[in-house]
């Protein structure tokens, strides 16, 4: 019997792809929620994780393999889109100079330190280059505690956060640079004009024609979500392949899609929800995973890697410390500020982990410089989180400070199909920040149309009117009252209502709203505000920025 069982049934070893994206997932999974429990950032238990599978760990997956390799390459180029895209422009427009002047100094000193490191290790001119670039990147790791602490409109933190759109982007240009040195042919000369040449129609695509097909897209192709969701990731996929088509490295291309794509896609839609969930569940884990397979413990406990490590540490901290305590003299800067804006922009991941990665796939950097690197990546979490969460204590959150008016704009009717001129409006309203049109059909339960019927509707004139918005039911007695209780509940800045019916009294709503929200009614195709200029405060400010907005004299 025992034999006959043996002849028929054979048992192996797993492998394959299923056994691969099953290892895989089991990491994305339990990596980070392990070592959080120990209060480690979950980035390290990806990387963890990824050694333990690998090559170097129990070789569940061997040195040959390509699949995870090849889907961390797609999480690395996601990796880079979400940072450009979900940069806060309107903070860096409304504090450009001192974003640019934190910016230049929070580059300057750790890439004139990191690069000094290299030529002192003897290194030639495009590693030590390279590693200058990437130790004056960073990664804003801990700006959920900041925004956590109301301090996102703090002067001095908003140029922090302003300034990585200009760290990251030099960071990657030093790297397409770099990188083109190593992969080209011909003199230096050909090599910088034909590079110059890449970039400067890289720019071009990504930054002029993208976005006008990305807007033609969602306006046309785009009223299913997950069309639109296609759209996002073909863009980047699109602006990685020109930059590769002329040699230079596609995280770059990926990284200008996003700064591109940036006020397509509001950080409170609902397409950048898509892009996050996926990222975040995804994307960029696998990418993690597939950097944690070339982790050797062997390597990294040797004294070479650590000596490289504590020189990279130093040379990255140092360089950053240095910057924020510059900003005190020069930009003005209080002690805790300073502290603030150090936690901010000492961690290294994205940028970071990108350029180690193809520094090391051009043959600039060896396995000891990964593995220090991945050392730096954890002192300066670990550091930057210690120093955050005591600065983070000691500033006082800005006040009198009010949010941009089109950052979140609430549209409220009780017709659906009366909703179209309101919308248009709204995104008028919302468009110069990047805000993000939320819509709402308000009315009694007994008179409410049937619900899915009424969100289909709302939600395809949202589309319609080239928005990426929410739309949703409210029950209340009368418009005016369910308006002010969504306009609560969203945190709006903005209340817009439609249809009104005839009788009704606006200004009631004025004293429940907050001062800075102006209120209006969307009549005959144009905007009737509410209670103009009469108080003088806030809501005034408000109401006249609301008129220009709109064209009104």
């Amino acid at each position: 019997m025992t034999s006959t069982l043996a002849a028929v049934l054979t048992v192996h070893a797993p492998h394959g792809v299923p056994w691969e994206f099953l290892l895989l997932f089991a990491v994305v999974v339990a990596g980070p929620a392990i070592v959080e429990r120990a209060r480690i950032p979950g980035l390290l238990g990806l990387l963890l994780g990824g050694f333990l599978i690998g090559p170097h760990g129990f070789g569940w997956i061997g040195s040959g393999n390509t699949t995870i390799p090849d889907l961390g390459e797609l999480g690395l180029l996601y990796l880079m889109f979400v940072a450009g895209v979900e940069l806060d422009l309107g903070l860096l427009s409304r504090h450009r100079r001192t974003a640019v002047g934190f910016g230049v100094m929070t580059f300057a000193l750790p890439m004139a330190l990191g690069t000094t490191v290299g030529f002192a290790l003897g290194w030639e001119t495009p590693a030590a280059i390279l590693l200058g670039s990437l130790l004056a990147s960073h990664t804003l790791l801990l700006y959920p505690m900041v925004r956590d602490a109301g301090l996102t409109s703090d002067a001095a933190i908003a140029s922090a956060v302003g300034a990585t759109v200009l760290t990251d982007t030099i960071a990657l240009v030093v790297l397409a640079a770099v990188a083109g040195t190593q992969t080209g042919s011909g003199s230096p000369a050909e090599i910088a004009i034909g590079l110059a040449i890449g970039l400067a129609v890289l720019l071009a695509f990504a930054m002029l024609l993208l976005p006008r097909l990305a807007a033609w897209a969602f306006k046309v192709l785009g009223m299913d979500r997950k069309v639109r969701y296609a759209v996002a990731v073909a863009a980047f996929l699109a602006a990685a392949t020109v930059a590769d088509v002329f040699g230079i490295e596609g995280i770059v291309g990926a990284f200008f899609a996003g700064l591109a794509l940036n006020r397509l896609v509001p950080n409170e839609g609902v397409l950048m929800d898509r892009i996050e969930f996926f990222g975040g569940a995804l994307f960029i884990p696998v990418f993690l995973v597939s950097v944690g397979l070339i982790i050797d413990p062997a390597v990294m406990v040797e004294g070479r890697t650590l000596g490289l490590a504590g020189l990279f540490v130093v040379a990255c901290l140092g360089g950053k410390a240095g910057a924020a305590l510059l900003g005190r003299p020069l930009l003005g800067f209080s002690g805790p500020q300073a502290g603030v804006v150090f936690a901010l922009t000492s961690p290294q991941a994205a940028a970071t982990l990108a350029a180690t990665v193809v520094g090391f796939d051009v043959g600039l950097f060896g396995t000891s410089v990964v593995n220090a690197v991945l050392v730096l990546i954890l002192v300066s979490v670990v550091v930057a989180t210690l120093a955050g969460s005591r600065a983070v204590a000691s500033v006082e959150p800005p006040r009198g400070m009010r949010p941009p008016l089109g950052a979140r704009v609430l549209v409220a009717v009780e017709d659906p199909e009366s909703a179209a001129p309101a919308l248009a409006l709204a995104g008028r309203v919302a468009a110069p920040d990047g805000g993000v049109v939320r819509a709402v059909v308000v009315g009694p339960e007994t008179e409410l149309l049937p619900p899915d019927r009424v969100l289909a509707r709302l939600q395809r004139l949202i589309h319609g009117a080239d928005l990426d918005g929410h739309a949703g039911l409210v029950v209340d007695r009368t418009l005016l009252d369910g308006a002010v209780h969504a306009a609560a509940a969203s945190d709006a800045t903005v209340l817009l209502l439609g249809d009104a019916p005839h009788g009704l009294d606006p200004a009631a709503a004025l004293p429940h709203l907050p001062p800075h929200v102006p209120l209006a009614l969307v009549e005959d195709g144009g905007l009737r505000i509410v209670g103009e200029r009469e108080d003088g405060g806030e809501r005034a400010a408000a109401e006249a920025e609301l008129s220009a907005r709109i064209g009104r004299d």
